[in-house]
């Protein structure tokens, strides 16, 4: 077909009246907004204590290549991507915290630049400015920008490929083909989980053609996914394997309701669109999702809708639980989109400004923090100021695999426990205790804490201030004729100290 609509090229958006004519002072609002939010929530945070999945990433990267595949693989789960992309880095730069989550801040620096372009692409200049700022705003991601995961570089792939399937579709060159065939699989390689995007794209792509806004027939969108396909079989291979071990590595979060409409619509989103309706009057609305091509709406709404039920839906119909707010960052940039189109239909400018400041305001008071979650650094030097050599330190893993007691014996895994320890140091002889004590790991405690109090000359217990440990081990202590002393609390942990009865705690 000679004559295709191209109604949303991106020569014709950027005809589009509202970029002809801009209030400069709005614009530099825009901007100025966007970069406060990068720079608090984004950059700020890097300098801060790692937490438990951070200690993850340290310790598959810190040996050799292979090594850092076997971890990735046969521990963590996961494709080495991103690990090998950590291990460069951390032989490059070293192990400090800003180094090892540089690249989740330059890939999320990076996804931003294509989330605008996408949005300035299906939209306008306007809607893509807010994009930016409520992309920077979206708790997930706002986390992920200064965490040493693989969620940054997945979303960079999500965006990234999104971009270069959007360029195919206009021009429909066999080079842009590739270039989205390798970017769509690097996809599933970044984050299995994240390949939930890729049946909206698919669904976008079979929008388009029927729409008659691209020259690509059916075979070349069916050609390209099997390629996909084909290029992702080893993750496929990799995912079963999860699935047999997945008692291994669930994570336990019940599908509630209010839990889905807050990983969804962030609170900060809804207390600013309140706050705009009290202090904003009168609200004018123009076009919005009214105004958009069918194609747009399944793309930003099947982006953001297919990984959600997909991650609900696994969660009520198999024992498999992936309902942390990370597994559902794979949607947070057409959440941003989504979010920044209601919020450029509202009139006059004024009043985008006033909810943009209300949304800056919030999501700085819901997200910025001087720890990410806890402060083991600062725990890890408390307990420094108490233990010695000959002391024992009894540390309560992080990790869902400290349930398999087996893995305690294995010298290729058993490394993971106390990784945290490794990194931050502490004097003494480091024992691991399983994440949970219940029926199936007290013994197993039980035993590890017995079998270390021999030639100890105290024993300090480092675990979340919360923990049931505490209790148990201070009773467990008691009997064996051991007195207790708190050292201390930071943030999220809590530091105690065990010497023999008739000891003074500062000269055992």
């Amino acid at each position: 077909m000679d004559q295709v609509v191209l109604a949303q090229r991106e020569d014709v958006v950027s005809e589009d009246p509202g970029d002809q004519v801009e209030d400069r002072f709005h614009v530099a609002f825009l901007w100025t907004v966007a970069s406060l939010m990068i720079g608090a929530l984004w950059i700020k945070p890097l300098v801060s204590s790692f937490w438990t999945d951070e200690f993850g990433t340290y310790w598959v990267i810190n040996g050799s290549a292979s090594q850092v595949l076997g971890r990735a693989e046969a521990v963590q789960g996961q494709s080495p991507l991103y690990y090998f992309i950590a291990w460069v880095t951390s032989r490059v730069a070293g192990h400090s915290e800003i180094a090892l989550r540089a690249p989740s801040l330059v890939f999320l620096l990076l996804s931003a630049v294509f989330v605008y372009r996408i949005t300035r692409r299906l939209f306008d200049l306007e809607t893509a400015r807010i994009a930016l700022i409520t992309f920077a705003v979206w708790p997930s991601i706002a986390f992920s920008a200064s965490d040493a995961r693989p969620y940054a570089v997945a979303t960079f792939c999500t965006v990234v490929s999104t971009w270069a399937l959007i360029r195919w579709l206009d021009d429909s060159r066999v080079l842009a083909a590739g270039v989205y065939v390798i970017l769509a699989a690097s996809v599933a390689y970044a984050h299995p989980l994240f390949g939930l995007v890729v049946p909206a794209q698919v669904w976008y792509a079979a929008s388009r053609i029927r729409e008659g806004s691209t020259r690509l027939q059916p075979r070349d969108i069916i050609i390209a996914f099997i390629a996909i396909a084909v290029l992702v079989v080893p993750v496929a291979v990799e995912v079963l394997e999860l699935w047999r071990r997945r008692n291994d590595w669930s994570v336990a979060n019940t599908a509630t309701v209010p839990w889905i409409v807050q990983v969804l619509i962030p609170p900060a989103f809804i207390a600013a669109g309140l706050g705009a309706v009290v202090l904003a009057r009168p609200i004018r609305t123009g076009a919005g999702l009214r105004t958009m091509s069918w194609p747009t709406r399944v793309l930003i709404l099947g982006w953001f809708l297919i990984p959600a039920i997909a991650l609900v839906s696994l969660s009520i119909f198999t024992p498999v639980d992936l309902l942390p707010a990370r597994y559902f960052q794979c949607l947070a940039p057409a959440g941003a989109i989504l979010s920044a189109i209601v919020i450029r239909t509202l009139e006059p400018d004024q009043v985008r400004r006033l909810v943009i400041l209300l949304l800056a305001i919030m999501s700085v008071l819901d997200l910025a923090s001087p720890y990410k979650s806890g402060d083991m650094r600062g725990a890890a030097a408390l307990v420094g100021t108490v233990a010695d050599q000959d002391s024992v330190v009894l540390v309560r893993s992080g990790f869902a695999e400290s349930m398999q007691l087996d893995w305690y014996g294995d010298p290729n895994r058993s490394g993971l426990f106390t990784a945290a320890t490794e990194y931050y140091p502490v004097p003494g002889k480091v024992v691991p205790l399983p994440v949970e004590l219940d029926s199936t790991t007290i013994d197993f405690a039980r035993s590890q804490v017995m079998a270390s109090l021999p030639g100890a000359d105290r024993v300090v217990e480092l675990t979340p201030s919360d923990s049931p440990y505490i209790p148990w081990l201070d009773e467990l202590m008691r009997q064996q004729g051991w007195t207790s002393h708190e050292v201390g609390e930071v943030n999220l942990f809590r530091v105690m100290e065990f010497t023999k009865d008739g000891a003074d705690p500062d000269e055992a």
